[in-house]
């Protein structure tokens, strides 16, 4: 299933402890009284707590086959709360898992750079009223992408050994008051989007230079890095398997 999300009523997508709202358990409980079973979820990414999803993907196991998917798809929803939608379903070989069986991901998050607060997109960008220049920004964004070792953009949270990853793509498009990073890679760490983006807006004020990303990646220092940026404006848009290749 492609599943879609404001997040910012939700602990985030994975579930959590009893009466720890998810998209995850909601899914589970709508999708629980439709199929008859208890369904169990395998998402393909654990969104943070406030973060947002255009395109995630989410499999579950059944034995039930007599329900149509595209009826089974409108039965879920109509148990879902009007911020959580299943967009599509399809069925998949009995191999396929969302999160092992992807190649990797796309995130998008929204700035919007303009003193006055976006009242209509509250909770949908980070609103960052301070002057910022694009242009470094995306000289700094090309500098992200290739295989790194990326240790210097999480957090000491992330408890994963290998912290390499391959970024495929990291954009800064100018919309005028608002700004679009775009990043796609093979895998990301925890916060790794977000600290991205807080290191870009830091040289788009001017405290650093492009190639501070290079210092960066170099020392695997988090401390010299920039602030993690707030989950609102972050949404996953995209997880890539091998029969799509990695197009957004």
């Amino acid at each position: 299933m492609i599943v879609a999300y404001e997040g910012s009523a939700y602990h985030g997508w994975q579930r959590q402890a009893v009466g720890i709202d998810t998209v995850q358990l909601r899914i589970e409980l709508a999708g629980t009284k439709v199929m008859g079973h208890r369904v169990i979820l395998h998402g393909a990414g654990r969104t943070d707590a406030g973060v947002h999803a255009s395109g995630q993907v989410a499999n579950f196991h059944t034995p039930n086959f007599a329900i149509p998917l595209k009826g089974m798809r409108r039965a879920i929803n109509s148990r879902l709360p009007n911020d959580i939608a299943i967009v599509s379903a399809a069925d998949v070989n009995d191999g396929f898992q969302a999160s092992r069986s992807a190649i990797g991901k796309t995130y998008r998050y929204r700035i919007w750079r303009a003193p006055i607060r976006p009242v209509m997109q509250a909770g949908q960008v980070w609103h960052y009223w301070r002057p910022l220049d694009a242009e470094p920004m995306i000289q700094a964004a090309a500098r992200i992408v290739g295989t790194h070792d990326f240790r210097g953009f999480t957090t000491s949270a992330e408890t994963r050994l290998n912290t390499t990853r391959t970024i495929f793509r990291c954009e800064v498009a100018d919309m005028g008051s608002e700004l679009l990073v775009t990043v796609q890679g093979d895998g990301f760490l925890y916060n790794m989007v977000r600290n991205i983006v807080g290191t870009l807006t830091e040289i788009g004020r001017g405290r650093w230079k492009p190639n501070h990303i290079d210092k960066i990646i170099a020392t695997r220092d988090r401390d010299i890095a920039g602030p993690t940026a707030p989950p609102d404006g972050l949404s996953l848009v995209c997880v890539h398997y091998k029969n799509e290749g990695m197009k957004v």
